[in-house]
């Protein structure tokens, strides 16, 4: 498959470009707001530098990777959409129900295909735990943060989609989404805002869902990098050492009913990169239907933790 590749996000080219490139396909377009200004990473070879609209109406591209700033994910999205180019978007896709509702329009009418990229999804150990022998599934601690951002990124600013809510929120809220069935509800929310920059600087709230099932994170922007995934079950507990950004290999322990460390379960090793493109490639292919309930549930527990933590919605 050939995919044009629109920005120049950190993301696509330390993560997503060579995942696409180890899993067999080209990268032929890269759209720039200023193609040949500046020279392009090694990363993208020989590729042809054009802009955002003329990428998107290329009919020699069969995909389009949208890891723009999070305020462009719905527009540009719903127009590669429109010249029916299957589209790996960023997470989160959407800031709220009212953007998402009118990607879906798009999606029904396109002959494409649709994916939010969270490469987490395609993580053995998030399928281990999804099927592991602990009870019922009682409730889960997520915690994600990392040290603050330079001045002028995109994470600072809020026109662009930013704070640690939106941009690792979204990996907590999913988390419960994937273990628990329903549509959940927001509980409590607290932010704490930066001091330097306009965006808040932490998030802790506590959502349930319709089996009674809970969810506690917290997500900081300001902070030591961290990382944990806590399952607490009526037999037993799991735990991810690094759920969202594992190395190549990692590990996770779990136990039925034990204080101990736990038993050690160590995963092959792979690139959850490489395996989303390859599981979004496939569907492509197979003319699946977009589905959008994990994004639709995502975007509105942001919104209902924006509203109840006083932030800008």
């Amino acid at each position: 498959m050939k995919f044009g590749i629109l920005g120049e996000a950190k993301i696509a080219r330390e993560h997503v470009v060579p995942a696409i490139l180890n899993a067999g396909h080209e990268v032929t377009h890269v759209g720039r707001r200023d193609p040949g200004k500046v020279a392009l990473p090694d990363v993208y070879g020989d590729v042809i530098e054009t802009d955002y609209e003329s990428l998107i109406k290329d009919p020699s591209v069969d995909a389009i990777y949208n890891p723009l700033p999070n305020h462009l994910h719905v527009p540009y999205s719903i127009e590669a959409l429109k010249n029916n180019k299957h589209v790996l978007c960023e997470k989160p896709v959407a800031l709220n129900l009212e953007e998402l509702s009118e990607l879906e329009k798009a999606a029904e009418k396109s002959e494409a295909f649709f994916y939010e990229a969270f490469m987490v999804r395609s993580h053995p150990q998030w399928h281990w735990l999804q099927n592991l022998d602990i009870g019922n599934y009682q409730s889960c601690h997520f915690i994600f943060s990392y040290p603050q951002q330079p001045e002028g990124n995109v994470r600072n600013l809020i026109k662009y989609g930013g704070g640690p809510l939106f941009d690792i929120g979204c990996y907590a809220i999913l988390s419960g989404c994937m273990l628990f069935k329903g549509e959940p509800t927001v509980l409590s929310a607290v932010a704490v805002m930066c001091d330097k920059y306009e965006t808040e600087k932490q998030v802790d709230a506590t959502l349930r869902w319709p089996d009674g099932e809970t969810l506690s994170f917290t997500v900081s922007a300001n902070a030591a990098l961290c990382q944990a995934f806590t399952v607490l079950g009526s037999n037993g507990w799991a735990k991810l050492n690094v759920p969202v950004n594992p190395p190549e290999k990692t590990s996770a322990y779990w136990s039925k009913g034990g204080l101990q460390e736990g038993n050690k379960v160590e995963f092959p090793a792979c690139n959850h990169y490489q395996l989303m493109v390859e599981d979004f490639v496939a569907s492509s292919l197979a003319g699946d239907d977009s589905d959008f309930v994990f994004s639709r549930r995502v975007t509105k527990a942001i919104n209902d933790i924006q509203k109840i933590a006083g932030l800008a919605v």
